[in-house]
């Protein structure tokens, strides 16, 4: 096997692997601006909470029991599903950061099955009995993880679809009705809870006040209306996507409005004024506070835009292609272990390449011979091939070093369409249904 230059860039690299394919370019299609070094960074963050989002759907999905997946284990506690949260919205980058000429930023999450089952093996540790439902246990967990896939995301972000952003961190993928939405829900949550902790408190020594508030729905809605205006809220937006809110309010505070609520509203007579104050002096403590707790509504979470409906895309749109790359050390070479998979990956790289030119577009043209006429798309499709995933790493009996790479093509096919001319078209009609409306099929090939 050749041996490869370990101290290139990949990127430099898989260039010159690509090679010159054609003198004749056709000019560069129409493009968006640039974006500015802001703005890419925005679209960085905006895709790798993309990424993030879609990493903690699909950890809810893995299976651990008969009974019991990981997303119906943690959400059987607010306090686990808030550590599973956190540590997914806390997962880096996996590779380099992809930005195409279009504008349009990818940006991939890992998640290993080791990696994530010694996760909820700590969860399990930290939280005990709250963690122990549901049939899950160390045992079912470590058992279930030597099933798990490695858990790769990719997560995309357009200019033209989010060109500027002031979220929080960790809520780069929420709208700003999602941001507000989420505080509202919290807060809501937290009024709640601060009445909950009212009603705990002794109106007498055989009374508390909760006996007061469910005295009639009035007085409940009175004294909830006025907690509302005059108490003191604040709302933090935690890296997890869950939306905190503290409310606080005094306790003379509380006592002025219960009093009012019991002038204006109550009928009974359980309570009188003087009970409030009493209350004032058997509480011990000068406020009462209480947190809320939500997460943004799903639908409010940024999604990829619906992409155009295409009648003759190709086939090979919607597949993976895999390579393994090998590296044999020769005879006197002995690199560190880090510098073999280097090398093993670079070898995929060649093979997923020559992959990847020989596929054809339409007409039997290639991709190859399709660059060749359009040399603006060289160094997004280089781009592209660097993306490609690692899903296995091995030394070999030899001393070598062996991995495996996985390439989804949908991105492919999008950069080399964007040179191609655009046809609308009505579809036939049929007998059996009405027709679709206008769709856009695959781009036809422009002469060269």
């Amino acid at each position: 096997m050749r041996s490869l230059p370990f101290a290139w860039p990949v990127a430099a690299l898989l260039t010159v692997l690509y090679g010159v394919l054609a003198v004749h370019a056709a000019p560069p299609s129409s493009a968006p601006a640039a974006p500015t070094a802001a703005q890419r960074k925005t679209l960085e963050l905006l895709a790798l909470g993309k990424a993030r989002t879609e990493a903690l759907q699909r950890i809810r999905a893995l299976p651990i029991t008969r009974e019991a997946g990981a997303g119906d284990w943690v959400t059987g506690s607010v306090e686990l599903d808030r550590a599973l949260r956190l540590w997914v919205r806390n997962r880096p980058a996996e590779g380099q950061v992809r930005q195409y000429s279009d504008a349009v930023c990818e940006v991939d999450v890992a998640i290993s099955p080791e990696a994530l089952r010694d996760q909820l093996l700590r969860l399990l540790d930290e939280y005990g009995a709250a963690a122990s439902v549901r049939g899950v246990d160390a045992a079912a967990i470590q058992a279930a993880a030597k099933r798990w896939p490695t858990l790769w995301t990719t997560g995309s972000a357009a200019l033209p679809e989010h060109a500027v952003t002031d979220r929080p961190p960790g809520w780069e993928d929420v709208t700003s009705t999602g941001l507000d939405l989420a505080r509202q829900a919290a807060e809501a949550d937290a009024y709640h809870a601060l009445l909950e902790e009212a009603g705990r408190l002794k109106v007498t020594a055989a009374r508390r006040l909760r006996e007061f508030l469910d005295s009639s729905d009035a007085v409940r809605n009175a004294v909830y209306d006025a907690v509302r205006k005059e108490s003191k809220t604040s709302t933090q937006f935690e890296p997890d996507q869950i939306a905190v809110a503290t409310v606080r309010i005094g306790i003379k505070d509380l006592m002025r409005i219960v009093t009012k609520a019991h002038d204006d509203q109550y009928r009974g007579g359980d309570f009188t004024a003087a009970d409030f104050r009493e209350m004032v002096l058997l509480a011990g403590r000068d406020e009462l506070s209480a947190s809320g707790l939500a997460p943004p509504p799903e639908r409010t979470i940024l999604r990829n835009r619906y992409a155009p409906i295409e009648l003759d895309a190709p086939p090979w749109a919607a597949e993976t292609r895999m390579a393994v790359g090998r590296f044999e050390p020769s005879e006197g070479e002995s690199p560190d272990a880090a510098t073999q998979y280097q090398a093993a990956r670079l070898d995929a790289l060649d093979q997923l390449r020559r992959k990847v030119e020989a596929l054809v577009i339409q007409q039997n043209v290639t991709v190859a011979e399709f660059v060749g006429y359009h040399q603006d798309l060289k160094d997004d499709i280089v781009l592209f091939l660097n993306g490609a995933r690692v899903i296995r790493r091995q030394a070999r009996p030899d001393g070598g070093a062996e991995v495996e790479v996985e390439l989804p093509l949908r991105r492919l096919w999008e950069i080399v369409r964007r040179d191609m001319k655009l046809e609308e078209v009505e579809p036939a009609e049929t007998t059996t249904k009405p027709a679709s409306p206008a769709t856009l099929p695959a781009p036809q090939k422009e002469n060269p």
